[in-house]
């Protein structure tokens, strides 16, 4: 007894510790659970969404600041080889006539027809104005077949011809009023003709402002860039091409005459690539634009110009001018500020002087790698305040570096009588101008898949076991010059995980993965609690659409979704469901507003995402690497296309919602159904009308198993325009592939959401059946 009684206190003491043990063990298991084993704990506060599309918006900006350094350092010093091919300016000049869009042939032996409708008077001239040494009229000359450039020629005495001068309005000027007619006129058309110049003023794609088919509100000039933008070209292109023609006429009449490209605001921005991309341009006088692109992103949408800052800011466009004249005016430009509604915002301001110094002091850099650079001038007018037009002093210089002896007498312009009314509305005149763009941009969309058919031309004849090569090179296209690459290393993956969701038949993790620099990817996954061990199973990464979130495919019945990812993870899938960074409108739009000119797209950040979540989920005990399929709904849809395409560990892809006729959609301004009318300002993606639409998308894809989900009453597009698309994939696995059941289409009783019959019953056939290609590789060996 004794000896027992002493043992108490060290049993107490004993239990004591084990209990505190316990306890702790208990502690830490139940911190355990809160996060996934082979993770580290989820700590970060607040909306991660929100953080994640933060984070990507400074890894652009910081890219964008980069390209300053990067384009000054990769700028060719004359003959030098790079990669064994001599890196020329001549080369450059190509890049940037493609990156315009200048892609179609311009009308070479065309002429000025003056209009005459002043004539029809009898014993009238066909001149609106004139002064002693000039007559000023309407004149019209070819650009493409179809498609007439139109506005004022200024004629001088034919014996004093003594330069061609193309002046170019801003946005906001019509070409009279540069020829003393109209509102605010000036006389500097008059002024030049005086010299001894013949003078041409377009019209211009004006900043004219309405509701299109009674949606969004957007400018004349914002109408026309978004179809041309998907169809490979660009509204800058086509202003660029009118000048062009014009010069083209200018050296067939004049041969030996000097050309001088001149224009204020909008008008500098096309001179400045006039004369970039023309090297028959003796002199270009820039004024009131030129200056730092690097807040590009910010300016009204249709400066969009897709991977200029890649190679291209004001400072190289000046110095491809050399050792040609430019002559840069440092006045201000116009001040403008469009609204949403729609329509991309945007704002064009200043540029201030230092700014414009700033730039010109890197293109004098440029120019005197190749001892050029006395070529580039600045003037610095003695007044800030302008008139709408290049100052005075700018002027003078030009017609000095063109060795124009000046007259000084002084010539009174006269405006005929009756010549605003002769010409007619202004607003008619730019409808006018806005039409015949319109209808060249439809009649390029209806011969697009021309365009694209080199794609399917290649793939005549492949067997079914060479496809994953003969499509490669196709593949490498779309992944650099479509959706466009960062070639970042990826970073260590660094999973942190949190519980969020604990359910009777599944668990919910929210995940967070490094990708590389500051990006993250973010989302939830899902694991079933079925009683049977959750291991090697298959998974389905499933992609909301726009403004979504991974929670409004779990829980809520959300009318597009129908806790889609629960229904997955009961039937036995783990499910991830991606955070992807179309969210908070303006915030993700403006995204791809910084990609683009960096010759991005907000998918070169999406692809990386997506390639660090298969990776992580191919690590995870839980998941079969070999069984990952990707499931999308609308903007989901839309990812379904693209990441698949650049994601082999993707075994297959369900578009529900989005697949159609792309390209029409993008670009018709027949249909009802286009985004051309819509606040999706951001969708527009460079080039696809050329090269891939839906069908070659899927192409790239294939061989995997791929399928679309298609309600009737989708409002996507029509059933039509789905069949028609939708049938060059099916022709695809059935004749070249030929395993037709690897491609479907289900067609349901329905709206803008996921149906969950058809897909589901795919899924389990490739997934738990795992069709024909288990194991394979698509990348080819």
């Amino acid at each position: 007894m004794k000896s027992s009684l002493r043992c108490r206190p060290r049993l107490h003491l004993f239990n004591v510790v084990m209990l505190a043990a316990m306890t702790l063990a208990l502690l830490e298991t139940k911190a355990h659970s809160q996060s996934l084993a082979q993770t580290e704990p989820l700590t970060m506060q607040g909306d991660i969404a929100s953080e994640l599309v933060e984070n990507v918006d400074r890894f652009l900006l910081r890219q964008i600041d980069q390209s300053v350094v990067e384009r000054e350092a990769a700028w060719p010093v004359p003959d030098k080889q790079v990669d064994g091919k001599v890196d020329s300016i001549s080369a450059r000049r190509e890049l940037l006539q493609k990156q315009l869009g200048m892609v179609d042939a311009r009308i070479r032996n065309g002429a000025f027809a003056i209009e005459s409708r002043l004539s029809a008077v009898a014993g009238k001239s066909s001149a609106l104005a004139s002064s002693d040494y000039a007559t000023a009229h309407q004149v019209r000359w070819p650009v493409f077949p179809g498609v007439d450039a139109s506005g004022m020629v200024v004629l001088p005495e034919r014996a004093n011809i003594r330069f061609c001068c193309v002046l170019i309005p801003d946005a906001a000027q019509m070409p009279e009023q540069l020829c003393s007619m109209g509102p605010n006129a000036s006389d500097l058309a008059f002024q030049l003709a005086h010299q001894g110049g013949l003078v041409i003023v377009p019209s211009v794609l004006s900043r004219n402002r309405e509701a299109r088919n009674g949606r969004s509100k957007m400018t004349d000039q914002e109408f026309i860039y978004r179809s041309a933008f998907v169809l490979g070209r660009h509204m800058l292109g086509y202003q660029v091409s009118e000048a062009m023609a014009a010069i083209d006429i200018f050296k067939k009449e004049n041969p030996d005459t000097p050309i001088l490209v001149a224009g204020w605001g909008e008008g500098g921005w096309v001179a400045l690539h006039t004369g970039a991309v023309d090297e028959r341009v003796d002199a270009t006088c820039v004024s009131g634009h030129f200056g730092p692109r690097e807040r590009v992103w910010s300016e009204p949408i249709h400066r969009n110009v897709q991977g200029l800052l890649s190679h291209f800011g004001d400072a190289q466009l000046a110095a491809m001018i050399a050792p040609r004249h430019l002559i840069v005016d440092a006045i201000a430009g116009p001040a403008v500020e469009i609204p949403g509604e729609g329509g991309a915002p945007g704002v064009l301001a200043g540029p201030l002087l230092s700014e414009v110094e700033r730039e010109f002091l890197i293109a004098k850099r440029l120019a005197g790698k190749s001892n050029h650079g006395d070529r580039l001038h600045l003037v610095v007018p003695d007044s800030e305040t302008t008139n709408g037009e290049p100052s005075a002093k700018s002027i003078s210089l030009c017609l000095d570096l063109l060795s124009v002896k000046k007259r000084t007498e002084n010539a009174k312009t006269q405006v005929a009588d009756r010549a605003i009314e002769q010409l007619g509305p202004a607003k008619q005149r730019q409808r006018e101008t806005l039409d015949k763009w319109d209808r060249f941009q439809q009649r390029i969309l209806e011969s697009a898949a021309v365009e694209r058919q080199p794609f399917w031309d290649k793939l005549k004849g492949v067997a079914a076991n060479n496809y994953l090569a003969a499509i490669q090179p196709a593949r490498d296209v779309f992944r650099k010059e479509t959706i466009g690459d960062w070639e970042r290393e990826l970073s260590p993956l660094k999973p942190r995980t949190r519980l969020i969701y604990d359910k009777p038949k599944w668990l919910g993790y929210e995940v967070v993965l490094d990708v590389f620099d500051e990006v993250i990817a973010y989302g939830v996954l899902l694991i079933p609690r079925d009683g049977k061990p959750v291991d090697q199973r298959p998974c389905v990464v499933f992609q909301h659409g726009l403004e979504g979130r991974p929670a409004d495919t779990i829980l809520g019945d959300h009318p597009a979704y129908h806790d889609v990812s629960v229904q997955l993870v009961e039937q036995g899938y783990v499910v991830f469901a991606p955070q992807n960074l179309y969210l908070f409108q303006d915030r993700f739009r403006t995204l791809q507003r910084k990609s683009n000119p960096l010759g991005r797209t907000l998918f070169s950040i999406l692809v990386p995402q997506h390639q660090q979540i298969v990776r992580w989920l191919s690590t995870r005990p839980e998941v079969d690497a070999k069984r990952i399929g990707f499931y999308g709904l609308s903007y989901g849809g839309k990812s379904a296309m693209r990441i698949p395409a650049l994601v082999p560990e993707y075994c297959l892809s369900i578009c529900s919602a989005d697949f159609n006729d792309w390209v029409w959609k993008n670009a018709s301004t027949t249909s009802p159904y286009s985004y051309v009318w819509t606040n999706e300002y951001e969708i527009f993606e460079f080039g696809l009308g050329r090269s891939f639409n839906y069908a070659e998308m899927a192409a790239l894809i294939a061989p995997r198993p791929f399928m679309v989900e298609r309600g009737h009453f989708d409002g996507v597009a029509p059933d039509e325009r789905v069949a028609l698309e939708f049938a060059k994939v099916n022709r695809l696995y059935s004749t070249i592939l030929k395993s037709p059941k690897d491609c479907e289409i289900e067609w349901f009783d329905g709206p803008h959401t996921i149906n969950g019959k058809g897909t589901f019953d795919f899924l389990a056939r490739h997934l738990l059946g795992f069709g024909s290609i288990a194991g394979q590789s698509i990348e080819p060996k």
